[in-house]
C-alpha cells in the first residue's frame, strides 16, 4: 500500500493498494484518481441518504443528533466522513468491470462505517455500511438492484444511478 492524495476528498492522503495492478484494474484506479470535489458533491445525495435512513432507523432526536447535530442537506454530510483505504476489486461472476472500493469512517454508523464503490473508477455505484459486496445486486442476489446505489431500510431513502440530482 502507498499513501496517495485523493482529489475526490480534497486531496486527503489515504492508503491505496496499488501493488501489481494489471489492466483494467490499473485503469480503474487511474480514473478514480481523476475524480475531484465536484464529483464528490454530485455524489453527496447517496451518502446523505445513508445517513438519513440510519437516522430514521434509530429515531430522530436520539444520541446521533446529540453527537453530530442534524445534517440538513447533502453537501454537509462530508464533514462527517473520514476517507480510508482504497483498493481495486474485479467484478464477480459475469461482471467484467473493475471497482474502486473505499472503506471510510462515518460519524453516524461507527460500527459498519461507510463503503463507497466506483464502477470503472468513475461511477459511484454503491454506498452503505461495509459489507464486502461491490454491488447491491451482488449483495442481495437481485438483478433488479443493478442501478441502486444506496439500498435503504426505509424506501424513501433509496437512491439509484438514474435519480435526478
Amino acid at each position: 500500500m502507498t499513501e496517495t492524495r485523493i482529489p475526490y476528498f480534497d486531496h486527503a492522503e489515504v492508503e491505496v493498494d496499488d501493488i501489481d495492478l494489471e489492466e483494467p484494474a490499473a485503469a480503474a484506479l487511474k480514473a478514480f484518481l481523476c475524480l475531484d470535489t465536484s464529483n464528490r458533491l454530485a455524489d453527496a445525495r447517496h451518502v446523505f441518504a445513508y445517513y438519513a435512513d440510519f437516522r430514521a432507523l434509530i429515531g430522530e432526536g436520539e444520541w446521533l443528533d446529540d453527537e453530530m447535530g442534524v445534517v440538513s442537506n447533502a453537501s454537509e454530510i462530508w464533514r462527517h466522513v473520514t476517507p480510508g483505504p482504497v483498493f481495486v476489486e474485479k467484478g464477480r461472476r459475469d461482471d467484467d468491470n473493475c471497482y474502486v472500493v473505499m472503506e471510510a469512517e462515518c460519524a453516524w454508523d461507527r460500527e459498519h462505517g461507510l463503503m463507497m464503490v466506483w464502477r470503472g473508477g468513475t461511477t459511484l455505484c454503491k454506498v452503505g455500511g461495509y459489507d464486502g459486496h461491490i454491488t447491491n445486486a451482488n449483495a442481495y442476489a437481485d438483478d433488479t438492484l443493478a442501478d441502486v446505489v444506496y439500498r435503504a431500510v426505509h424506501p424513501q431513502h433509496m437512491t439509484r444511478l438514474t435519480d435526478p440530482s
